[in-house]
């Protein structure tokens, strides 16, 4: 399998660039999945300076219904006219974080396509929830359960008819690629808790070891502590490798580094991996 991010928040390339943000190209048993579509169309003008060609794409994925893993999406529909995009049923809407006063902000951290261009993707979409097998190896599964012990890092919220309700990110799914050696998760931002999503994942797919946890973890708005408690748990529950990228802060990299050495790999945009 090979991994190439197209879109994050750093980049060691000089020939791409960074923005908050995260697109992953996964190639596997001669299949391509372009994994989010980042903040705007940096991810395709890197994929170009990477010579890589987007129209080869056989499918695109939508972690959650956050405009920086998704808006970027009418770029590459603008060079790819086929590929079939699996969404969530309940990602494309308003949603609203709160400030450090504990009010909720003036700003849609949602999907911010026009009406226009949803008319026009509409025939593409492939609406998802729950579990959705993608192709032979490659299994999006959605709705994960919360574990009581590891809450969601950052409440959102959406409007109602009642006013505003908090977001249950319901419409956050993550990618299992399956390989011979073992599983690989591909996590955008992990707002249900990666523990909740390992444990899932050990639910779907028990015995099979995995081989690597690839992610934007959001653990950046926890207490060292609680990064420490997370990390500690994730490498004690035999995953390989991890890549922590996008919104998994630097204090848990380093964390995941003095654990794993070599085997917590900080990715960025323009670098590519064989898995």
């Amino acid at each position: 399998m090979r991994i190439t991010f197209l879109s994050d928040n750093k980049t060691e390339n000089s020939k791409c660039m960074a923005e908050w943000g995260l697109s992953i190209l996964v190639e596997s048993k001669g299949k391509k999945l372009l994994f989010d579509v980042g903040a705007s169309g940096i991810f395709a003008d890197n994929a170009e300076s990477l010579g890589i060609d987007l129209a080869k794409v056989d499918a695109a994925a939508i972690s959650h219904g956050h405009y920086d893993h998704t808006e970027g999406m009418e770029r590459f529909c603008g060079l790819n006219c086929d590929a079939p995009i699996y969404i969530h049923k309940e990602a494309i809407g308003e949603s609203y974080a709160l400030d450090k006063n504990g009010e909720i902000e003036d700003v849609d951290y949602g999907i911010r396509w026009s009406g226009e261009f949803k008319k026009s993707v509409a025939p593409r979409l492939i609406l998802t929830e729950g579990v959705t097998k993608i192709n032979d190896n490659m299994t999006l599964v959605g709705n994960v359960p919360l574990l009581d012990e590891y809450p969601m890092t950052e409440t959102f919220f959406r409007r109602s008819d009642d006013g505003w309700r908090a977001d249950p990110m319901d419409h956050e799914q993550f990618l299992v690629v399956e390989e011979e050696r073992g599983i690989y998760i591909i996590s955008g931002c992990s707002h249900k808790g990666v523990m909740s999503i390992i444990y899932r994942v050990k639910e779907l797919f028990a015995g099979k070891p995995i081989i690597a946890f690839i992610a934007g973890m959001h653990l950046y708005t926890l207490s060292g502590e609680k990064q420490r408690e997370i990390v500690n748990a994730i490498c004690g529950l035999g995953v390989e490798w991890v890549f922590p990228v996008h919104c998994t802060g630097m204090e848990a990299i380093i964390m995941f580094k003095e654990n794993l050495g070599d085997r917590c790999v900080a990715a960025s945009a323009g670098k590519s991996y064989e898995c």
